[in-house]
């Protein structure tokens, strides 16, 4: 399966990552088109950019970066001839995660600054290096693309709203507080009734939740609820519906659940590890690999460490 652009609205575009992968989005405007996140490596990056710029006759005149996570940020450097906005805590965190730069842009080719700014800065205490699960982070950033990245970071930053107002519609940047990371934002559109959820959801993928704020998502989410919205882009899947953001909030809320009780009852972290459970989701795709994972964060995010 190839990447896919999708019109969601009129003027309004969902680039759709392969197989799951990262998500980008596109809104036509009257001096350009306002692209949502920049994939994965530069290759994509430059295939997305061509993609909306053919597809609508215009050209690219600004990029958002919804949070900080490289399968959404490695392609900057496709749209560094335009302004990149984003949130203040996501540059804060390039800058504190990604080293020094080289000239204008970060350079990084080792391991450890690689995966950890794709699955959060403590992947390590959760997956540790000599752990035989790491053989599939390793694989997973094992394309030629991936050896050397150059980013660019963002130009501009906002602490809480931004707002462009567009001829015939209102398109809101809103960062509600710490959710699948610090610094992820929700880019929406009033009147075309579309949302741009960044990796606040994963649809038709169990989710990967690192080092992100399990309470402070699930709160985000409820939020999301609140809104007149038709179109939901995830970060990963296919555009979907508010009824599946109930769905996705609801899963994260028994697993928050599921461990809690586990912690009350006196329950290790190992066992809970091998023990907690949620076969009313087991059929969605990566339960296996990545409940044991999230048990295991949860539980250590509920314990405060």
């Amino acid at each position: 399966m190839k990447p896919q652009l999708l019109t969601v609205a009129r003027d309004v575009y969902a680039w759709i990552g392969s197989g799951g992968d990262s998500n980008a989005g596109a809104v036509v405007t009257p001096h350009g088109i306002i692209a949502i996140d920049a994939q994965q490596y530069p290759r994509l990056a430059h295939k997305f950019r061509a993609a909306i710029e053919a597809e609508t006759g215009k050209p690219v005149c600004r990029l958002i970066n919804t949070h900080c996570h490289l399968d959404h940020t490695a392609g900057n450097i496709a749209f560094a001839d335009v302004p990149i906005l984003a949130h203040d805590k996501t540059l804060d965190a390039m800058h504190a995660n990604l080293g020094a730069k080289t000239g204008a842009y970060w350079t990084i080719s080792d391991y450890a600054t690689k995966i950890k700014m794709l699955f959060g800065q403590n992947l390590f205490d959760l997956v540790p290096q000599h752990d035989p699960a790491q053989a599939w982070f390793r694989s997973r950033i094992g394309l030629p693309d991936y050896d050397t990245i150059t980013i660019a970071s963002p130009t501009e930053t906002f602490a809480d709203h931004f707002t462009f107002h567009l001829p015939d519609d209102m398109m809101h940047l809103d960062y509600w507080g710490p959710a699948h990371c610090d610094g992820d934002i929700v880019v929406s559109l009033a009147k075309s009734k579309v949302i741009f959820l960044g990796d606040l959801l994963f649809h038709g993928r169990f989710p990967w939740l690192g080092d992100c704020d399990l309470s402070g998502l699930i709160d985000r989410l409820a939020r999301v609820l609140t809104l007149d919205i038709s179109i939901v882009i995830p970060g990963h899947g296919m555009p979907t519906d508010l009824a599946q953001v109930a769905r996705f909030r609801d899963m994260l809320v028994a697993l928050r659940s599921a461990v809690d009780s586990a912690i009350k009852s006196g329950v290790s972290e190992e066992a809970a590890v091998r023990e907690v459970k949620l076969p009313q989701y087991a059929d969605i795709p990566r339960y296996a690999d990545w409940l044991p994972h999230d048990v295991r964060a949860t539980y250590r995010y509920l314990r405060g460490r």
